[in-house]
């Protein structure tokens, strides 16, 4: 057998099996060859370093603050890089790692290195061959012959001061001893706790990636047997305009489904090191070209300047559809980011063995901080809900992953257009230990991830419109920025209600504060301002305090829906949801506001109504009033008994009617007035009103049991009238009892104070409990007990206004009781240094 006859996987056997310590580095400096010798002398295994950058492999001894090996290794590769020449290195202290198995750390090294240059037809280096030669035994003996000579002539000189001090040394070292056996029970103990840690969450990680892999492997079989069948159908001529409309929303939705199912099965096979390269000859302008190809469209419909700089040839040895992901990714990613009418640029470069790819854009760039994150798993450039494109955050994540598969790099920086340059950098050729280039083949691995980023780029074009208008229809306004999510809603709805549709919450906004609708239906993340931005804006404003607000969303957090129904929204549907739940949730919506709107309004009539009619009939009867008195005083004595009595008459219900007419003005003032609240004495306060009711009743005999109440917040003008009229009824209904007893006091109820008025009168039949706080409800005659009956009406509105509660018990003969709820005050408003004593 002659060398001709050799094939390249036995130059790589003979390679590895070389004696010596020999590394074969590519121009970027990473690892792409490694002999048997050297894994062995450097504590290192071939499938871990290869692909790897030397440095990365072989970092400098953080415990050795003089190391410097790294760093002069640096400086003579850069040499050989630049000069084109072997380069011989002086003898290096250089450490390398010693094996977690026999205590970690770094271990002293010596050695003897030359870097030589290996070049291609055009004379360009292709390779660096680092070879080695370990002199640590050497350098040690060396070192070792000097350090006894020193040594000896050193112990001479000391002798004798040494002895002085050897008894108080043995002290300390004992002491140190002991206290370095409990440092270090501590530390392994600590060590211990560490690895357990660390177990557990590669557990963890590899429970996550198995995850990931078993859903995505389960999620295949039905996503197929969805899209076979819709692409069936969708060839058949026979079907509707509509029925292919839904066909073709089903395919794209499905396509998306896959990409992202693609994406966490490629996630969970590079995190297990299963993801494997098969290497084929390609042209790679024709792959850039092929791809750039379905993006014209958008480019022309948004007037983007989409410039490809690309060889007509370029030969490379990738793997075809991984290198077609990684450009699918760059591009993709330029048009999201990119405004209408902007700038993409596409280069394709070869230098030294090397090819450049570049994609910049003049969008709004990539922040430097966040260059190195946006390569990360689940990282997308934008934060937050206001994100202006879905997405799982995985595409620029396998992009670096098969870049580094190819022994390349990927970077972001500035572009000179203005926005973000990606560039990315893969060899040339295969590496040497490839045993063989495969012929291409024909797949449809791009072929979901291509259909989902444009279907992506092109649902995302930010559209408004509205349904025609139908009077006296409820008014519903769909925000969302999926636009075939936009349309299923408006399709659904578009029966029922007159709509508006608009794609972002800064629009959703300003539609809402010109159309004042009915019920908002928005999504949560959407670009330029999301939904609950929105919501907190639209609950700034008065106008639209009573709309309605439903959010549509994939997030299923419970904490969050809380969050979004504590800043006002009425509700919230889970995605997917049925057209049916949709439409019922909307409707009873619109239903709701407009019922409220109804009684609102029928409030706002009758209270009008009444105050007017009582300011209107008060002049005549105050008229009355006066023209009684005179004649009463200028002409009685010239009228006979029954002329008198018919006079009184008349004037005793005029001063009813007067009485009548001023509580119900008190009625309507009672919630218009504002509620000044201050600390209120409820002690004092019920003092001075039996005091005051009793100037009506000097001759009866009432006796009283009274509770010590505790403090009020409220107002205390309208608190008062709430105990004038509950002790007045009971003093009035008690009356005709010859030993009336009147109870006063109060309960603890569920954090609110419960007052209460009791007495033993005549009660009343308790079926009519709950009417007695309407207006002119009345359960006796005027002759009975006198009385307007509007009395527990202006009770109950002051209660309700200070967010308490009123109810009434009683039974005939028996008596009643009369009780209203007050919140009750904390420690610190009790302990209130003013109290007012109202």
């Amino acid at each position: 057998m002659n060398s001709t006859d050799l094939k390249q996987g036995e130059y790589r056997l003979i390679f590895e099996s070389l004696p010596g310590l020999y590394l074969i580095l590519i121009p970027d400096l990473r690892i792409v060859a490694v002999s048997e010798s050297y894994l062995k002398a450097t504590n290192t295994k071939r499938d871990e370093i290869l692909g790897r950058g030397i440095f990365d492999v072989f970092p400098d001894n953080p415990s050795d603050p003089n190391a410097d090996g790294a760093g002069n290794l640096y400086a003579s590769l850069s040499l050989v890089l630049k000069d084109k020449a072997p380069n011989t290195m002086a003898v290096q202290k250089y450490d390398v790692r010693r094996p977690e198995s026999e205590g970690g750390g770094f271990e002293e090294k010596y050695w003897s290195p030359m870097n030589s240059p290996i070049f291609d037809e055009k004379g360009e280096v292709v390779y660096i061959v680092h070879k080695v030669e370990e002199v640590t035994e050497f350098v040690r003996l060396k070192n070792k012959g000097k350090e006894q000579n020193k040594l000896t002539e050193e112990l001479k000189n000391l002798t004798s001061s040494m002895e002085t001090e050897i008894y108080q040394r043995a002290q300390e070292i004992q002491n140190n001893n002991k206290k370095l056996l409990r440092l270090n029970e501590e530390l392994t103990q600590r060590e211990k706790e560490i690895q357990e840690v660390y177990k557990r969450l590669f557990d963890i990680d590899q429970l996550k990636s198995q995850f990931f892999a078993n859903v995505s492997h389960e999620l295949r079989t039905p996503l197929t047997l969805i899209i076979g069948p819709t692409r069936t159908l969708l060839k058949d001529q026979k079907i509707s305009a509509t029925q292919r409309a839904f066909l073709e929303t089903i395919e794209r939705n499905s396509y998306t489904l896959l990409k992202h199912v693609n994406d966490l099965l490629d996630l969970s096979k590079l995190e297990a090191g299963k993801m494997t390269l098969r290497y084929s000859n390609a042209n790679l302008s024709d792959i850039i070209q092929d791809i750039a190809a379905h993006f014209n469209s958008i480019a022309n419909e948004r007037n983007i300047d989409f410039v490809l700089d690309l060889p007509e040839n370029f030969p490379i040895q990738i793997d075809i559809p991984k290198m077609e992901r990684i450009i699918l990714n760059l591009i993709s990613n330029a048009f999201k980011f990119v405004p209408d009418s902007g700038k993409i640029h596409c280069a394709l470069k070869a230098e030294s063995a090397m090819a450049f790819i570049y994609v910049a854009d003049n969008g709004p760039g990539v922040p430097v901080h966040l260059r190195d994150q946006i390569f990360e798993k689940f990282r997308q450039g934008e934060e937050g809900d206001s994100r202006s494109f879905g997405g799982t955050g995985l595409g620029l994540a396998i992009a670096k992953e098969f870049v580094n598969l190819h022994l390349g790099s990927i970077g972001v920086f500035d572009s000179f257009l203005g926005g973000a340059l990606f560039k990315v950098q893969i060899p040339i050729y295969a590496p040497i230990h490839i045993e063989e280039i495969q012929q291409p083949i024909e797949t449809e691995e791009l072929v979901p991830a291509l259909m989902s980023d444009i279907n992506e780029l092109k649902k995302n074009k930010v559209e408004t419109k509205g349904s025609s208008t139908i009077y006296n229809r409820p008014k519903v306004l769909i925000v969302e920025d999926n636009a075939e999510m936009r349309d299923y809603v408006f399709n659904t709805l578009s029966s029922d209600f007159n709509l508006w549709v608009v794609s972002n919450g800064k629009q959703g906004l300003e539609k809402a504060i010109l159309e004042k609708p009915d019920v908002i239906v928005t999504d949560i993340m959407m670009p330029v301002m999301s939904g609950d931005q929105m919501v907190k804006e639209i609950r700034k404003i008065p106008e639209l305090s009573g709309t309605y607000i439903l959010f549509l969303s994939a997030k299923s957090d419970q904490n969050f829906r809380i969050k979004l129904l504590q800043e006002g929204a009425q509700d919230y549907l889970i995605k997917p949801f049925t057209p049916e739940e949709l439409s019922i949730k909307v409707h009873n919506f619109a239903v709701l506001k407009k019922t409220i709107e109804a009684l609102e309004n029928a409030n706002r009539d009758m209270e009008s109504f009444s105050y007017s009619v009582s300011h209107d009939l008060r002049a005549p009867i105050l008229g009355i009033e006066g023209f009684l008195q005179i004649i009463l005083e200028d002409f009685s004595e010239k009228m006979d008994s029954e002329e008198l009595r018919l006079l009184k008459t008349v004037q005793k219900n005029v001063i009813f009617m007067d009485n009548l007419i001023q509580d119900l003005l008190n009625f309507h003032k009672i919630s218009k007035i504002d509620l000044n609240t201050r600390i209120v004495d409820m002690n004092r306060m019920v003092e001075e009103v039996i005091a005051a009711v009793f100037q009506n009743y000097p001759k009866k005999s009432y006796s009283f049991q009274l509770s010590e109440l505790p403090n009020a917040l409220a107002n205390g003008s309208t608190l008062k009238q709430v105990w004038m009229n509950l002790i007045s009824n009971a003093v009035k209904y008690s009356s005709t009892r010859e030993s009336p007893i009147i109870k006063i006091g109060f309960e603890e109820v569920d954090g609110f104070n419960v007052y209460f008025v009791e007495d033993n009168g005549v009660g009343f039949n308790k079926t009519y409990s709950n009417k007695l706080f309407k207006v002119f409800q009345r359960l006796h005659t005027q002759e009975e007990f006198e009385g307007t009956g509007v009395g527990l009406a202006i009770v109950a509105r002051i209660v309700q206004r200070h967010g308490g509660q009123v109810f009434a018990e009683g039974e005939m003969n028996k008596g009643s009781k009369f009780s209203f709820t007050l919140p009750k005050l904390s420690e610190n408003e009790n302990i209130y240094e003013g109290i007012i004593k109202i």
